[in-house]
């Protein structure tokens, strides 16, 4: 069978944004292009095969290539041939989500599949809305796919084995994708259950700070394992109570990234709390981690959907009493502790 040919524009010059357009560029059946705001950046990106800002010890690969000008790189894209699988990958926070998805909205993006990259909640008018959920919104016409699982972008970026789960409402697609995707070392399951993949990668981030705040006050293994099984079912609550699929939280989105995520030493969210947990003032914390910590913005978003839907997240809850200084580590540690028993 011939190998589908694939032009993949990542949007989004950060960490994860970088390592996987330089993961999936080394084949030779996908073209790759990244874009980046800064012109710097992409310049520097070109010429030293360096992300100096986000992976600076990373060399990248020499297929890779990097522009500011989105414009160009939009074109480049829609005219690569027609039997070609054309794809926009969006690498950017959340809390950028949909301005990139404004600032695209120029363009005739026809026939285009979107894939979110985004582990996050995007506030916008008032409500909380997952990525996939604005892609739709301001391109109802266009596929949607999401990419999530385990995958810290330095391990990526270094050519090290990982697996992912590749989400569509339309299990073909998801299948169709991940074929193109798979490469050696790079194992993509897809899955159809968008819902239930956003509300994993979203949660865990917040539960990561938890996980970084047991590991800061020097709680044990055991406390970390029972927080982060519990921190497991409020997402399962979560997820169930917007419509998500059980097992999709036993999986690679799901299990594979919450176990990553709140307890790899790469999980920026993690050091978030365990900084803060030894005394770190939030502000200092993050300038001095110099890239996005999601769990930070998306804590108080989260609980306002599990509250609306009448759902308890009390690890979620305590999480954003700590960062927004209404308690310190101990005393949302002792809260948690001292809730009434229950079953499990």
């Amino acid at each position: 069978m011939t190998e589908r040919k694939a032009a993949l524009l990542v949007l989004g010059a950060g960490a994860w944004g970088t390592a996987i357009g330089s993961r999936l560029s080394s084949h030779s059946s996908v073209n790759v292009r990244l874009w980046s705001r800064s012109e710097r950046l992409a310049k520097l990106i070109n010429e030293s095969r360096f992300n100096q800002e986000y992976l600076p010890e990373l060399l990248l690969s020499e297929n890779l290539t990097a522009s500011s000008n989105l414009s160009e790189l939009v074109s480049w894209l829609k005219n690569e041939p027609d039997d070609t699988i054309k794809c926009l990958l969006l690498a950017i926070p959340s809390k950028g989500f949909f301005q990139i998805c404004s600032k695209l909205q120029q363009f005739n993006l026809e026939n285009l599949i979107f894939v979110s990259l985004c582990k996050g909640v995007v506030f916008l008018e008032g409500k909380n809305y997952f990525p996939s959920e604005i892609i739709k919104q301001y391109f109802p016409k266009n596929e949607v796919c999401i990419l999530s699982g385990p995958s810290f972008a330095n391990e990526v970026a270094r050519g090290l084995p990982f697996a992912i789960s590749c989400s569509s409402d339309d299990l073909n697609l998801a299948r169709k994708l991940s074929i193109v995707l798979n490469r050696e070392g790079m194992r993509v399951y897809a899955i159809s259950d968008n819902i239930g993949v956003e509300v994993s990668g979203a949660m865990k981030n917040v539960l990561a700070i938890a996980s970084g705040v047991c590991d800061g006050l020097s709680l044990g293994l055991n406390a970390r394992a029972s927080l982060i099984t519990r921190g497991m079912a409020e997402t399962v609550r979560l997820g169930v109570a917007l419509g998500a699929e059980k097992d999709t939280f036993l999986g690679l989105a799901g299990a594979g990234d919450l176990f990553l995520t709140t307890t790899g030493e790469l999980s920026r969210n993690r050091k978030v709390g365990k900084e803060i947990a030894s005394g770190g003032r939030l502000e200092e914390v993050l300038s001095n981690l110099g890239q996005v910590a999601e769990g930070v913005s998306n804590a108080p978003k989260l609980l306002a959907l599990g509250r609306a839907l009448k759902v308890s997240l009390p690890i979620t809850r305590e999480v954003c009493l700590l960062l927004d200084k209404k308690k310190d580590a101990r005393e949302a540690l002792n809260s948690l502790l001292k809730r009434e028993p229950s079953d499990e």
